[in-house]
């Protein structure tokens, strides 16, 4: 149990020493240092991932915070249309989300979806199957801090 714990206070402090240490670059400051960083919504300059929703209409567009989503450790704010839903899918590597705007839901199958609106918060297992859905009439934003690089997986369907 013990072991237990200071995992979890590990993992904490290490989410939120990277996240406060934000900045828009390829790499965050080390964490024993490194230059304080402010940058206003508008600094922030999205970009469309490629990823598609079931709705192939609706998709997910990124914003790099610190580190590259696609090459290791990251904060990053990620955009989904409205109306978005994942197929069932999972991740590589757990991550952290805090929803910035809209209501969304993430869910594994057979739970029932519950309304995540801004200031809520989930912890996302890597590999463990998952539906994300942008449920609002606005666009949904949500910053993520992940340990590794962003990736998904749609699982094969069960014969």
């Amino acid at each position: 149990m013990k072991r237990l714990s200071l995992a979890l206070v590990a993992t904490t402090a290490f989410a939120f020493s990277t996240a406060s240490q934000a900045q828009d670059s390829a790499a965050y400051p080390p964490l024993n240092g490194g230059t304080s960083v402010s940058n206003p919504a508008s600094h922030y300059v999205f970009k469309d991932t490629g990823a598609r929703g079931i709705n192939p209409k609706t998709g997910i567009q990124v914003s790099n915070v610190w580190g590259d989503v696609t090459k290791g450790a990251h904060g990053a704010f990620f955009r989904f249309d409205p109306g978005f839903v994942s197929p069932v899918h999972t991740h590589t590597y757990d991550y952290y989300a805090v929803v910035i705007k809209g209501t969304l839901q993430n869910y594994q199958p057979g739970q029932t979806p519950e309304n995540l609106g801004p200031g809520s918060y989930w912890y996302q297992r890597g590999k463990q199957s998952h539906t994300t859905a942008c449920v609002s009439n606005e666009p949904c934003e949500i910053y993520i801090v992940q340990a590794a690089q962003f990736d998904a997986q749609i699982p094969p369907k069960p014969e």
